[in-house]
């Protein structure tokens, strides 16, 4: 993504506020939280820097796997976190929370596709809001 202009321009911009940060910082569930993107979309160019910028401040409950797909929304073979349930890719980007379970498996909690769920909506707040719902 970095060679996109818009992405550039995107990431220049991005800068989650305090009280997120925070928010972002409390999460103490661990869990997975598997990111479908392509470079080639305009989606993804919009959409990641503000989660990127709140990935800035690392969060060890949290574990981010990024998974380029072609324009075809195939993801490589290979590319899904082992233990996890693979989803289908309709759209990207799309961000799926898997929260860790006692006896080491992980569930589903839910996913953002596309857009964040709310007109307006950071999609750093999208996924603060999802990862809330992992407690």
């Amino acid at each position: 993504l970095a060679h996109r202009s818009s992405f550039k321009t995107n990431m220049e911009k991005a800068a989650p506020s305090p009280e997120l940060l925070k928010r972002w910082q409390e999460v103490s569930t661990p869990c997975t939280l598997v990111v479908a993107f392509g470079s080639w979309c305009g989606d993804s160019q919009r959409e990641l820097p503000d989660f990127l910028a709140l990935m800035a401040e690392e969060n060890p409950f949290v574990k981010v796997v990024f998974l380029g797909v072609y324009r075809d929304k195939k993801v490589p073979t290979g590319s899904w976190p082992e233990g996890l349930e693979s989803e289908p890719v309709m759209k990207v980007p799309t961000f799926w929370l898997y929260a860790l379970q006692p006896g080491g498996s992980s569930r589903l909690v839910g996913s953002i596709v596309e857009n964040p769920p709310r007109k307006g909506q950071a999609m750093g707040e999208a996924v603060v809001e999802l990862l809330e719902q992992a407690r």
